[in-house]
């Protein structure tokens, strides 16, 4: 059985980022930061789960438009999509073993997570240019344009006086800084039969990947072609992987 999105379902997920940044943009334009900071930590969220959706090729796209998917995702959270696809696909092949580097969080303990974590996350980039020299170039390029940004958003406020750049800059660095917490330690720490688990895979039937890629983190190890929305279905209609197979 093959769970693949429907046409309808594909333009959701492609266009679920770029609305929730064009709300946060409003919110944030219009003064209402207690609504937009949190928005804008939503926005790299979900620029995460179709960053990483992209990096499996389990959109349902053709390969030039995955491979733009994967970079505007990329840049959504101000990171090299291509590069983080070179250590995330090393992680499947070679899950918690000393070849992974990005599953070495979650074979650390927490404290070291919490101060080692943000230092990890520029090492990973270092690492994909190592594992994957002839992606070079797409890398450097994804690079460049994230510091493009940057000097945008540092433009925007000289010229201006406008932060809603620059903040959206200070949450996706805290997400980023925070990702060996919620994208590698706790996945591979918390078992599916854990109630935070149990609560997370109940809501992602309505249908929110961010609390699928969290729940069903156990199951993506297994079938990592199935769209991170539609775990919840092949929760219910695959044959269960074992419980052990990626837990530190």
């Amino acid at each position: 059985m093959k769970l693949e999105l429907t046409p309808t379902q594909r333009r959701v997920e492609l266009a679920r980022p770029w609305v929730l940044l064009a709300l946060y943009i409003g919110l944030a334009l219009a003064g209402w930061w207690w609504l937009a900071v949190p928005l804008a930590a939503v926005v790299c969220l979900a620029a995460f789960v179709m960053m990483h959706d992209a990096m499996h090729n389990s959109l349902g796209l053709a390969k030039p438009a995955n491979e733009r998917v994967l970079t505007l995702a990329g840049l959504l959270i101000l990171k090299s999509g291509h590069g983080l696809q070179v250590t995330h696909l090393r992680h499947h092949g070679r899950c918690l073993t000393e070849a992974d580097p990005e599953g070495a969080p979650a074979t650390w303990s927490f404290s070291r997570v919490l101060w080692q974590g943000p230092w990890h996350t520029l090492m990973l980039r270092r690492e994909s240019l190592r594992i994957a020299p002839h992606t070079r170039r797409i890398q450097l390029i994804e690079t460049g344009l994230t510091l493009a940004l940057l000097l945008a958003f540092v433009a925007l406020y000289a010229a201006t006086g406008s932060v809603v750049g620059l903040v959206y800059w200070g949450v996706a660095f805290v997400m980023s800084a925070t990702m060996p917490i919620w994208a590698s330690y706790v996945p591979h720490h918390v078992s599916s039969r854990n109630p935070a688990a149990r609560t997370a895979a109940a809501l992602a039937q309505a249908w929110t990947p961010i609390t699928a890629s969290f729940a069903f983190h156990h199951l993506h190890h297994h079938y990592p072609r199935v769209p991170t929305a539609l775990l919840y279905r092949a929760a219910a209609e695959l044959p269960p992987p074992p419980e052990e197979e990626h837990h530190h």
